[in-house]
């Protein structure tokens, strides 16, 4: 008896290491800590190709690069991916000098998508304070050949924020409440929450943008929202016909205050600008890098990874999303490096246009997987997709959403992973717990059904696909890095880099060797008809007053051409 007992036992164990397969998690960890590729291929991203601003001569550099190193690595069904994205962009210098009252070198990036001065410019300062149609009537025939400020300048607060953070325990427990009052990302509630602001300010822009050149302003300068010499950077509209028509610099706050007050002493600063910058209308597309380690079974269902390409264009877009796009990277290529038949294949996305709204995922996923009817009504059809796209219903599913397992996603800087959010999947929660099982000398594996947005897997889970974002330690990410000039190898950690590669290696291995694909949440739905009312009273709010805006802007120009 005791002999059968013990075979049982012995049977028992050895299925159990069967069934996790650590021989497996054993080879990923050593090639992924002993053959590391991930910080040379960081390095080829962001030494040797440098800024990737989506429709870029150096983004589409980098989509060629992507391409040919994956192909060289093993994958198969590599390549490029377009879609319509509108003109492209780059620059290569800009300078700003205040000249009078006294000389001193000021410190400004250009505002992408917006055009060169083509040579050195001058002008006189002025602060110009305008959110609506109403506000630009005051500036009329005031303008031609200045400089303006966007606003006045604002003190500077003490800093609040550590520069670098990890997660402790404490921070960890806490991301594991769910709040129940909260929406799903993709719920069209909450996207008519922010729908009418941003409404306001994409008519309003339109509205500067033909005001600006036709009273001929010559240069715009904004403040950066950081201090500490530190420069945000963003870009104005990118599509063909919509973009910014002066040139615009960001400067670093310190100099934007020196010259608000400058003028508040009374005295008119003057400037010059030198900007070299141009479009690039040749091929108006955008691209996304594909790449696959193909199933073993017919027809086989689809696990994806990836993270966004483009950059910003003043940093080397090291941890955004340079560290992302790495990881990724490095995860197949372990993979394809062991050698082994996936069940499912395993696709790599490396995104386009993510800076701008997500477009390249956005896109890929409306080709490929489930789709949202356009608008009928000609006027919200001329908008941006962002503007109307979450209204469609219902979500059309193509073929392929069948096929489609789970996509991860690697974008909030270069710290290592600490777990992962499910995004309101609760039926993921076990199998991802057990999943970082093996990894638990590397990570406290936390698994939280909170949503975390910004990023491409949003693109996914926006039509109820499984798609999931790391919980990552911020490192300074959010306290310096995030959108400024500094962003650059310089601030990424070598040894979290290759934890995030092992364990991503692990999950895709696991995705693509399960039993069934990853579970899946309800598909979204429409809203009730109560609040299609309270969604549409406040559309009818907004143009409401603006229609007040432009009728009070129609009487003040009236009253000043009499004058």
């Amino acid at each position: 008896m005791k002999k059968i007992g013990l075979t049982i036992l012995c049977l028992s164990s050895s299925v159990a290491w069967a069934d996790s397969d650590l021989d497996m998690e054993n080879k990923i960890r050593a090639e992924g800590f002993y053959n590391s590729e991930v910080m040379h291929t960081l390095e080829q991203l962001t030494d040797g190709i440098g800024p990737r601003l989506s429709g870029s001569p150096q983004m589409k550099k980098a989509n060629e690069w992507t391409l040919n190193k994956l192909k060289s690595w093993g994958l198969k069904n590599a390549y490029l991916d377009p879609f319509e994205f509108g003109r492209g962009w780059s620059h290569d210098s800009a300078s700003i000098n205040l000249i009078s009252p006294r000389e001193v070198t000021l410190h400004g990036i250009p505002v992408a998508w917006t055009p060169g001065t083509k040579g050195e410019i001058s002008g006189d300062v002025v602060i110009f304070e305008a959110s609506s149609v109403a506000d630009l009537a005051q500036y009329k025939g005031k303008l031609q050949g200045k400089i303006i400020m966007m606003g006045d300048g604002k003190n500077i607060e003490a800093p609040e924020n550590s520069v670098f953070n990890r997660y402790d325990a404490t921070e960890l427990t806490k991301l594991k409440e769910f709040d129940v009052n909260k929406g799903p990302s993709h719920s069209p509630w909450v996207n008519a929450e922010r729908r009418d602001s941003a409404l306001q300010r994409f008519y309003f822009g339109k509205e500067l943008n033909e005001f600006l050149a036709k009273e001929k302003v010559v240069g715009v300068l904004y403040r950066s929202w950081r201090q500490g010499g530190l420069i945000n950077i963003f870009g104005r509209d990118h599509r063909v016909g919509n973009t910014f028509p002066v040139p615009a610099l960001v400067i670093e706050a310190e100099h934007y205050n020196s010259l608000s007050r400058i003028i508040d002493s009374g005295k008119t600063p003057k400037v010059t600008l030198d900007i070299d910058a141009r479009f690039h209308d040749e091929d108006r597309n955008a691209y996304n890098t594909i790449a696959e380690i193909p199933g073993s079974e017919s027809d086989p269902e689809i696990v994806m990874v990836g993270g966004h390409l483009d950059s910003w264009h003043a940093s080397d877009g090291a941890v955004d999303n340079g560290a992302g796009v790495a990881v990724a990277m490095e995860a197949v290529r372990i993979l394809a490096t062991l050698d082994f038949e996936p069940k499912r294949s395993i696709r790599i996305a490396l995104w386009s246009g993510e800076e701008q709204g997500l477009f390249g995922s956005s896109t890929y996923v409306d080709e490929h997987f489930a789709t949202r009817p356009s608008p009928t009504n000609k006027d919200e059809k001329a908008l941006p997709n962002y503007l109307w796209k979450s209204q469609g219903w219902p979500i059309e599913t193509k073929p392929a959403y069948d096929k489609f397992s789970v996509y991860f996603n690697m974008d909030n800087g270069s710290g290592r992973f600490r777990g992962i959010y499910t995004e309101g999947n609760v039926a993921a929660k076990p199998i991802f717990s057990k999943w970082f099982g093996p990894f638990s000398d590397l990570s406290a594996g936390t698994i939280t059904n909170a949503s975390t947005g910004g990023t491409d897997h949003e693109s996914f889970d926006d039509v109820g696909l499984p798609g999931f974002q790391f919980i990552q330690d911020e490192l300074d990410y959010g306290s310096r890095l995030h959108h400024t000039h500094i962003d650059s190898i310089d601030h990424v950690s070598e040894a979290d880099l290759k934890q995030a590669s092992v364990i991503l290696a692990g999950f895709l291995y696991k995705a693509s060797m399960a039993d069934e694909r990853m579970p899946r949440k309800p598909i979204p739905r429409d809203i009730s008809d109560l609040q299609k009312q309270k969604m549409q009273l406040n559309i009818e709010k907004s143009r409401v007053q603006r229609e007040k805006d432009a009728n009070k802007a129609k009487a003040i120009n009236a009253l000043m051409d009499k004058s």
